[in-house]
């Protein structure tokens, strides 16, 4: 969906994202969204979504670590990195860049449009394209407050999702590690993204 294509909005398309206040927000998502009640079906740019609290993904993650155990981390990560992979195209129309191949600037944009569909706010701290090495920081990770209090980082699918949008960024495998979470106590949930190791 191209930017021409976007709903009448007073905002600004190509506007800071993150320096909207929530009335913008608002209108700049209302802009994006077709709901229609009859089918049932909600689309972003055209693209079929839900609105899902967080506690839904992680009562999946949590009734996973249950019955599989550690293997929750891969399956939840796995999801995160195929869903951000399959589902560039409405954060691209949202974020006003969805022409071309994705940039650092692009990707930044993208972040930054996560935010207004509830995903926290992140910021990439660290950034070395060349050697496929990145720092993302997220502040009120929702899938951090929806679990509680743990020992470990629990935000796997968000690691996921960074590590096909980055791999997506540099075109090559990258593996992302959360080093820090909300969830235990932490200001940020961090992200180390780093080339995948040889095998």
């Amino acid at each position: 969906m191209t930017l021409r294509d976007r709903k009448a909005s007073s905002i600004d398309a190509q506007a800071d994202l993150t320096a909207l206040t929530p009335e913008e927000a608002r209108e700049f998502l209302a802009a994006a969204l077709t709901p229609d009640p009859r089918s049932g079906v909600l689309q972003l740019y055209g693209q079929p979504c839900v609105i899902v609290r967080p506690e839904v993904i992680v009562n999946i993650q949590k009734q996973l670590e249950l019955t599989i155990g550690g293997s929750a981390k891969g399956i939840m990560y796995l999801a995160g990195e195929r869903s951000s992979q399959e589902g560039v195209s409405p954060f691209r129309a949202l974020s006003g860049e969805d022409v071309g191949a994705l940039t650092l600037e692009m990707a930044k944009r993208m972040i930054d449009a996560s935010s207004l569909l509830g995903w926290g706010h992140a910021e990439i701290e660290t950034v070395d394209p060349e050697k496929g090495r990145f720092v993302l920081r997220i502040a009120n990770s929702p899938m951090a407050i929806a679990y509680g209090p743990s020992k470990k980082p629990v935000c796997h699918f968000l690691a996921g999702w960074a590590a096909g949008m980055a791999q997506v960024l540099v075109g090559g495998a990258l593996l992302c590690e959360e080093v820090a979470c909300k969830a235990q106590g932490r200001e940020f949930c961090e992200f180390e993204l780093r080339p995948m190791p040889a095998p």
